[in-house]
């Protein structure tokens, strides 16, 4: 594997920074002073650390704790870099083979260990039960096809779970299935989705909003003093922008005010995404090109990677990647939720089917059976701002309803660094 995984870190990029560290070459850590406790927490990715951040922000806030932040891939490490500062130590994830990852321990020498999304690695789990380090899984999410996978192989399933101290599911669905499975019933607590622990966004000022379109190179206004509005497409994967390309050309057909900005997931796509839009000459601003010096474009890309919360705001509808096919699995869709704007996913939602269902119950997101279908509702939601609306204020009731689960978890993480008495101090 070792030259496929070489040949894929030079196309993404950014692993020079911290690439000895992933062989468990990391600075010797002092111990916490006294009466201070050392915390390793991981997300895997972009997605996982930003979704971790409720946590860490009530975690750096308690004054109790040293935390040392790891990340698997590039997008997520420099994503902690960029949230968490100065404020934390933040290292690579370790190549999880034995030597390794012993020496990352030995370095490191963690009190509690805390992982997000169910990322399960055996000899990182291996070295916490030899050292006796209680492990917290915070937003455990298991996919109706993983576990499908953990039932199939059962022994070693039960190995993964029983290394395991405290699992916080992200949903009822989750807990259903973890409750089926060896290890795991006897450690679940009441379900919630971290990614839920944040406040509804505040909407933009007129002011803003103009600043931060004419940044990526879109205007505000029309010459007839009409506002833009804009289609996003959040953590698109190949396809969807050129099926977000037809959608727009429809919008425009019907209301010459509609704009187009894409997210797409991974960045290293640019210049691919570039000759799409030439392709139909349509004007383009890069982000990775800098600040736009004129904001007379129809299509803007964000091709610099960790700014979807940030420009997702600025959308009046948006699309959910990574959910029509050939793609399957989706993006998380909380972004969007949390700054209010209306969602449509497609029919791959995968790994967030659970969350996705609960919104749809909720009539909080738009999902269809086919592109065709997904194509209508943005139409008919470009068409009806009341609606847009509706389907907005949906959301943000969902979101409120899901929240709190980070309290609890620190609660937890206190009582484990600490013991019963002392954690709620």
């Amino acid at each position: 594997m070792v030259p496929t995984w070489l040949l894929h870190m030079w196309r993404r990029g950014g692993y020079g920074r911290g690439f000895c560290q992933r062989f468990g070459c990391l600075p010797k850590l002092p111990k916490p002073t006294e009466g201070r406790r050392r915390l390793w927490v991981h997300g895997v990715s972009l997605g996982e650390v930003q979704s971790l951040w409720p946590l860490m922000e009530k975690l750096l806030g308690d004054g109790r704790y040293d935390i040392v932040c790891t990340a698997t891939s590039s997008s997520g490490l420099s994503a902690a870099r960029k949230l968490y500062g100065d404020k934390v130590e933040t290292f690579a994830f370790p190549i999880d083979l034995w030597p390794f990852s012993s020496r990352a321990w030995s370095r490191i020498e963690p009190d509690v260990l805390v992982h997000a999304d169910g990322e399960l690695w055996p000899e990182h789990l291996h070295q916490a039960h030899i050292r006796s380090v209680p492990v917290v899984v915070a937003n455990c999410r298991l996919s109706e096809r993983s576990f499908h996978r953990h039932r199939r192989f059962r022994f070693f399933s039960g190995a993964f779970w029983s290394a395991i101290t405290d699992i916080f599911p992200d949903g009822q669905a989750t807990v259903e299935r973890l409750r089926l499975l060896p290890g795991a019933a006897e450690k679940i607590h009441s379900p919630g989705n971290i990614k839920c622990d944040r406040p509804p966004l505040a909407k933009l000022s007129g002011e803003k909003r103009r600043q931060m379109l004419e940044e990526i190179g879109l205007e505000a206004r029309l010459e007839d003093g009409s506002e833009t509005s804009i289609l996003v497409g959040c953590s698109t994967w190949p396809g969807e922008e050129e099926f977000l390309l037809d959608v727009l050309a429809e919008l425009i057909a019907r209301n010459p005010a509609w704009r187009l900005l894409i997210i797409p997931r991974h960045w290293e796509r640019s210049q691919e995404l570039r000759c799409s839009v030439e392709r139909r000459q349509l004007p383009l601003h890069m982000r990775s090109s800098g600040a736009a010096q004129s904001c007379g474009a129809t299509v803007s890309i964000l091709d610099s990677g960790g700014e979807l919360q940030q420009f997702v705001r600025l959308g009046a509808m948006a699309f959910l990647g990574k959910t029509l096919p050939p793609n399957g699995g989706a993006q998380s869709p909380v972004d969007a939720i949390a700054a209010s704007v209306p969602l449509v996913a497609g029919p791959r939602t995968g790994n967030f089917a659970d969350a996705i269902g609960e919104l749809l119950r909720a009539g909080a997101i738009l999902r269809g059976a086919t592109a065709k279908e997904v194509a209508k509702h943005l139409l008919e939601l470009g068409e009806s701002e009341a609606r847009r609306k509706r389907v907005a204020e949906a959301a943000t009731a969902w979101l409120l309803r899901n929240g709190g689960v980070s309290d609890r978890i620190c609660s937890r993480i206190g009582e484990l660094a600490f013991g019963s008495a002392a954690a709620g101090r």
